[in-house]
Order: structure tokens, then C-alpha cells, then sequence
């Protein structure tokens, strides 16, 4: 049983560590299986990592269907608090900053780094009192110099199509 543990242990510290390079240094996103639902992987990373490391304290010191249960209690239990205190949070933040792109099409932004011709320079906007960044370029090709005032026109693959306007 102590091999049962140990390979839960690293199997949670694995898919943990798995999980935050694929996540965070590839882009990857949780796979969503619904808003009140807490199968995220950083949930099941968690009761995986807790129930191996408390398996492996608890069958030393007690009895092994006790130790089983009490294992996964505290893994619940971790698991719920990671949930409760990180998950819900983190994913309410990220939805009420979320703006919707298209929305951004016809709003006025400012050019901070200069639009050389048929390259990215860069926009600032302001949207719900909060400023964003993007990279841009000319919708024609043209030059548009730092400090100028621009149009969002559209918006492709995070490139954002701008032509001037009076300030």
C-alpha cells in the first residue's frame, strides 16, 4: 500500500508540474467542464498530491482502511480550499476583465510606439476606465507617427488594424 501512495504522490506532483508548463509557458487553458463544476486540473493535481503524501504518513501510524479514509478526507478537504479560494476567484476576475473584441472595433486609441510603414508599432485604448495595450498596424500600410490618434478598424490575430483620426 505504501507503493500505492508514493506513486499517487508523484503521479499529483507530476501532472501538477505537467500541467503548469503546458498552461502558463504554452497558453493552454484549464479544460472547462463548467462554471460550478471543480474538475479543473490544479483541483485534481491537488487531492492526487495530498492523497499520496497523507496515505503515505497516515498507513505508518494507523490502520490501513482508516488511513485510506482519513487520506482522503484531507485530500478532499485541500482540494475544496484550492477550489474555493483559487479556482472560483481567479476564474470571477478573469471574466469581469475579459473585454470582447469586436466590441473594441470603431473606439479611439492613442499610437505610443510609432506604426512604421507595413510594420507593428503599438496602441494604448481605454476601455471601462481601465487602459490596454496592443500591437497595431496601418490598415493601409501607411506610417502613422507616435502620438497620433487612431481608429480601431478591425482586429486579426491579436493585430489590431487602425487608421488615423483628428485628435
Amino acid at each position: 500500500m505504501e507503493t500505492f501512495f508514493t506513486v499517487l504522490l508523484g503521479v499529483g506532483l507530476g501532472y501538477g508540474i505537467i500541467g503548469f508548463f503546458i498552461g502558463d509557458l504554452l497558453g493552454g487553458d484549464d479544460v472547462d467542464i463548467g462554471a460550478t463544476f471543480p474538475l479543473k486540473p490544479v483541483v485534481i493535481a491537488t487531492f492526487i498530491t495530498v492523497l499520496g503524501g497523507a496515505g503515505l504518513i497516515l498507513i505508518r501510524n494507523i490502520l490501513l482502511i482508516a488511513a485510506i479514509s482519513l487520506a482522503v478526507l484531507i485530500a478532499a478537504v485541500f482540494a475544496f480550499l484550492i477550489y474555493r479560494f483559487l479556482v472560483v476567484p481567479l476564474s470571477k476576475a478573469q471574466n469581469t476583465t475579459a473585454i470582447e473584441i469586436q466590441s473594441l472595433i470603431g473606439n479611439r486609441a492613442k499610437v505610443t510606439e510609432k506604426i512604421p510603414q507595413g510594420n507593428y508599432g503599438k496602441i494604448t485604448y481605454v476601455v471601462n476606465d481601465s487602459t490596454y495595450n496592443a500591437p497595431a498596424k496601418s490598415e493601409d500600410g501607411k506610417e502613422i507617427a507616435r502620438g497620433s490618434y487612431v481608429e480601431i478598424v478591425y482586429i486579426e490575430s491579436n493585430t489590431y488594424f487602425v487608421r488615423p483620426v483628428e485628435g
